[in-house]
C-alpha cells in the first residue's frame, strides 16, 4: 500500500488492515504527524495498554512476531474489571 497522505486514507487503510487481518480488539489510528508512534515506539508494530492514569500497562513485543492479541486480551482481564465478551 501506498503511504497515506490523509488522515482519510490512512483510516481506510487501517480499516483494511482491521478486516483482512479480522481483529477484534479495538484500533486506533495515529496522526498524519506519527506523534504517537515517535512517543512509543510502535515500529513496526506494537501492543500497548495505557491506563486511565496515563500509565503504559503492558507492552508487547515488536512485531509482526510480537504482535498478540490474545496476550493483551488476558492482561486485560487479569488486570482490570472486564468481563469476557462473548462472540
Amino acid at each position: 500500500m501506498a503511504q497515506p497522505t490523509s488522515l482519510e486514507a490512512r483510516c481506510e487503510v487501517a480499516s483494511s488492515c482491521v478486516a483482512r487481518l479480522d481483529l477484534t480488539i479495538p484500533t486506533v489510528v495515529d496522526g498524519l504527524d506519527d506523534r504517537v508512534s515517535r512517543l512509543y515506539g510502535a515500529w513496526p508494530e506494537r501492543l500497548y495498554v495505557v491506563d486511565a492514569q496515563g500509565e503504559v500497562s503492558y507492552k508487547g513485543a515488536m512485531g509482526p512476531f510480537g504482535f498478540e492479541p490474545d496476550e493483551v486480551r488476558e492482561h486485560l482481564l487479569d488486570h482490570y474489571d472486564l468481563e469476557p465478551r462473548q462472540p
